[in-house]
């Protein structure tokens, strides 16, 4: 059997008369909490999509993954040096 822990925050939020009965009414009738029922609304309605979520903990793990090395040497000048001409053949080819 897995151990599976869901961090979660404690939220308040205000609800009109017409909201939380709506949200009572709900809950009753498919035997869930109305804080589920919150939860399950906000996934749907601002949740990302695998894809985005899949580009974000990509581009989050890789920022500034290179900023430490010393190795490297001049990356600005390597490029240059690697880019010198090319605009012109492009251009003439």
């Amino acid at each position: 059997m897995y151990n599976l822990y869901i961090v979660m925050r404690r939220t308040q939020i205000y609800l009109d008369d017409r909201q939380r009965r709506k949200l009572d009414r709900v809950a009753k009738r498919t035997r869930r909490t109305v804080s589920d029922l919150i939860r399950e609304a906000i996934d749907a309605r601002y949740a990302a999509t695998p894809r985005e979520d899949f580009l974000e903990a990509l581009r989050a793990g890789a920022f500034g993954v290179w900023k430490e090395r010393t190795d490297l040497g001049r990356t600005d000048a390597y490029l240059r040096r690697q880019r010198r001409g090319s605009r012109i053949n492009r251009l003439a080819g």
